[in-house]
């Protein structure tokens, strides 16, 4: 598994660290992870959530307390959570699961930082843009074999949230029998930044999201109110300090190459 991750970078106070993974079934199931840190200092939050979303609208959600991630050669382990070469787990209440992810490509970063504000920075890594992956979710009562194509992604960042250069940002990837595609778009005061990779290939301008057909929608609203983070009394203040954003992430039909496949795609847009 190709995995690319930054080392500690300690430039400024407030740190986030979060890693992204999904796979998309081919009956239209979509599984979504997040393990996901926010650090000041010696206080760290630390959230491991889990949602699988299946085609008739049942939904199986989970997630977890986490401690400050504890990073390795191409390992993360959140304690209710994380990677370590091709493996992906989590255990969290609703949801657990563990995953194998065998990678299709190298990792990548998507410009290189791909957001700055003075001295401080974002880097958005795909780590791997297209898996095969294969494992089990469990839930109270139940459990599913997982089959599908798999991604993952890290974004690091010791820019303020509060102060992030973003008014919308739009992210989706795409597989379509042997291809596979990601793109992002995101608009900032002083333009706009875009990057695409599409079958093990950067394209810098061109690409046009493969997205054919309504979307169903995934999740939506403020991205604080993920039904796993559990913040409790922390939601209020959190959202006020972090000018939280709203996102809808959606599953559609794609075509690449001519091929017929899957996509997620989403947008997040930044209170101003």
């Amino acid at each position: 598994m190709a995995v690319h991750l930054h080392p500690d970078r300690r430039a400024g106070p407030l740190c986030l660290d979060k890693w992204y993974a999904d796979t998309l079934l081919p009956d239209g199931s979509v599984l979504l992870v997040y393990l996901g840190s926010l650090s000041v200092g010696s206080w760290c939050l630390s959230r491991v959530t889990a949602d699988l979303l299946l085609p008739d609208g049942t939904r199986h959600s989970g997630g977890a307390k986490g401690r400050r991630p504890v990073l390795g050669d191409g390992s993360a382990d959140f304690a209710a959570g994380g990677f370590n070469g091709e493996r992906l787990w989590w255990q969290a209440a609703g949801l657990s699961g563990e995953l194998t992810f065998t990678s299709r490509h190298p990792g990548f970063e998507l410009a290189c930082p791909f957001l700055e504000a003075g001295r401080r920075s974002l880097h958005w890594v795909v780590e791997v843009p297209d898996a095969d992956v294969q494992g089990e979710v469990r839930w109270p009562g139940g459990s599913m074999a997982i089959e599908g194509r798999g991604y993952r992604d890290r974004v690091w960042a010791d820019i303020p949230l509060w102060r992030l250069p973003l008014q919308e940002l739009r992210w989706g990837r795409a597989v379509a029998g042997d291809h596979a595609c990601v793109w992002v778009t995101a608009t900032c005061p002083g333009g706009v930044v875009a990057a695409a990779w599409q079958d093990g290939h950067l394209i810098r301008e061109g690409l046009v999201p493969p997205v054919t057909g309504p979307g169903r929608v995934l999740l939506e609203g403020p991205v604080i109110d993920l039904q796993g983070l559990h913040l409790g009394p922390l939601r209020a203040p959190l959202g006020r300090l972090l000018h939280a954003p709203s996102q809808v992430k959606q599953a559609s039909e794609a075509s690449i190459g001519g091929v017929s496949g899957r996509a997620v795609h989403e947008v997040v847009t930044w209170p101003r």
